[in-house]
């Protein structure tokens, strides 16, 4: 066969693209077409559950690069764009939003979510099909029984104190034992509101660095020569004063009332945060500087987004018992008792930073609340931002450095790092409850003692409800067993016929007491897992129709 060659430019012209025609599909298409996608995806990501978990290798765009090699659900759907069958691709797309905002709101669970949601699907759609259930009295059973298991999962939920406990959980997670004792070791030092940050490292240990005080990134001095320490290439200033503005000062002559101001109340350090500066105002303070009139630091207000940029500089206002000018005010009108003070500030070129800021002990305790309350309020990106904010206020940040012998394998540790913490913060604030599924086990004793769902008026799908949710319960101990190499049914009936708090370790192939054995799960990960199971599988449930758009025909190649 001769192989077909490009056509020249300037010769012919390309074939217009076929069009696929606007389609509406109904049932029983749509549920096994939402089946199929859901399955698609969760059979790849139901491999990454338990202590024994197989890995997924995937092509990187770049052919040059080695792939990666994942084993985080939430990142390996990520990575799937497509499916090419349209409504296949509803269903699996589904599943892949709801592992996403697993991952966003509590780092670790995804699987579990997965493989829950998966079963919810398919013994849903299994009781409407035989017995000619009623799809929404089923999602409002669903619904109803999934809080009587939250509530459950509460009540058996302990305190995880402790650096030896904190580390013996964090190693469940990363399966890694100097990673595991260095998270133990900072979440018992910074807490679970604590700033804590994952950084990659080119090399193969794993360290970690405490810094005092709070900082910021993007912030840092605004000219090189304003450096006071140049082995350390840093600024740092004694018993500091500080001017809090998001101004940008167009000529020198702006700053003269606020120097003036400082001088007069006798202030020998004085750093100000600006937007922007020129080079005759960096020249003034230098100047200043060198005469011994004052001594002075200029840094930029931090470059990220508005709402951040002024979240930054109210929390740096309440930290230093200061107050922010905004860009409309003038810097003639400032007095010093507008300024913030701390024992201690200093600036890099990338970061600027505070220690032992003097604001009022009350305003700050009372804007440490209101932060938290709106990080509970939260979720995704916005919690992310909360809890960065907190662990800012709260003073103090420990960084984990994480290397690797390669790219791909620094990403996957640093990936692994990043959710080992999320998950450790869940638990700090919420407990933990016996792992490897077996709390989930327990719930089904509170689901079987709850009222038969007449009273509810549910009835028969009430009822099929309950018992759909207590199947779904079993699953992510099924999988961890058969991803351990075990009779699913077999370790599911031992886990069952043992006391409470005992559960299967997939390592020894034991049931054992699961608290004994450090083998925990944080209660608000499970908690978030079966709400998003729940939420997924039954609007897949209640979906009768799908409507598929036009759009070009792409090609698919397996």
């Amino acid at each position: 066969m001769i192989p077909s060659r490009p056509t020249p430019p300037g010769f012919g012209s390309a074939p217009k693209p076929k069009l696929r025609r606007p389609a509406i599909v109904f049932q029983p298409r749509v549920y096994q077409g939402l089946k199929q996608g859901v399955d698609q995806l969760a059979n790849v990501v139901r491999l990454t559950l338990g202590p024994l978990p197989r890995a997924v290798a995937i092509e990187r765009m770049s052919r040059d690069r080695s792939p990666e090699i994942l084993d985080d659900s939430a990142t390996i759907t990520r990575r799937v764009i497509q499916l090419p069958q349209r409504t296949v691709d509803v269903g699996a797309m589904l599943l892949r939003h709801s592992l996403w905002q697993m991952h966003e709101a509590v780092g670790d669970g995804s699987t579990t979510m997965a493989v829950i949601f998966q079963a919810l699907l398919d013994e849903g759609i299994k009781y409407i099909v035989s017995a000619q259930g009623d799809p929404m009295l089923l999602r409002r059973g669903l619904e109803r029984h999934t809080k009587t298991a939250i509530q459950a999962l509460r009540a058996c939920a302990t305190p995880l104190q402790g650096r030896d406990k904190i580390a013996q959980m964090a190693m469940g997670l990363c399966q890694d034992d100097e990673m595991a004792r260095l998270l133990g070791e900072i979440f018992d030092i910074v807490g679970g509101d604590g700033m804590v940050e994952i950084r990659g490292s080119n090399r193969r240990v794993t360290e970690r660095e405490y810094i005092e005080g709070t900082y910021w990134d993007g912030s840092g001095w605004c000219s090189s020569l304003m450096e006071t320490d140049h082995a350390r290439h840093r600024t740092v200033l004694d018993d500091a004063a500080i001017l809090i503005t998001d101004i940008s000062v167009e000529n020198a002559g702006d700053l003269v009332p606020v120097l003036e101001m400082a001088v007069q109340a006798r202030l020998r350090n004085l750093v100000l945060v600006l937007r922007k500066i020129p080079d005759s105002g960096i020249a003034l303070l230098l100047h200043n500087q060198k005469s011994g009139v004052i001594n002075t630091l200029a840094v930029r207000t931090p470059k990220i987004i508005e709402a951040d940029r002024m979240a930054a500089l109210e929390d740096l206002a309440v930290l230093t018992g200061g107050r922010v000018f905004l860009g409309s005010e003038s810097l003639a009108g400032v007095k010093p008792t507008d300024l913030g003070h701390a024992r201690q500030a200093w600036a890099t070129a990338d970061y600027f930073g505070v220690i032992g800021g003097k604001g009022d002990p009350h305003q700050l305790r009372q804007h440490i609340v209101r932060i938290r309350a709106m990080m509970n309020r939260s979720d995704g990106e916005d919690r992310e931002r909360f809890q960065k904010r907190l662990g800012r206020l709260l003073g103090g940040t420990a960084i984990l450095y994480v290397g690797g012998s390669t790219e791909s394998e620094t990403e996957l540790r640093k990936a692994k790092a990043e959710r080992a913490a999320l998950t450790l913060r869940a638990a700090l604030r919420g407990g933990v409850v016996p792992g490897g599924g077996a709390a989930l086990i327990a719930c089904q004793k509170a689901l079987r003692l709850a009222d038969d769902g007449h009273d509810a008026g549910g009835g028969p799908d009430d009822q099929a409800a309950r018992r759909i949710l207590c199947r779904a319960l079993e699953e992510p101990l099924r999988v961890i067993a058969a991803n351990a190499g075990y009779n699913p049914d077999t370790i599911v009936d031992r886990v069952k016929a043992a006391p409470d708090g005992y559960g299967f370790d997939a390592w020894t192939g034991q049931v054992v007491d699961m608290r004994e054995a450090g083998i925990v799960d944080a209660a608000l990960v499970l908690e978030k897992a079966l709400q998003v199971a729940v939420s997924g599988a039954s609007m897949a449930l209640t979906t009768e129709v799908i409507v598929h758009r036009k759009r070009p025909q792409e090609a698919y190649t397996p």
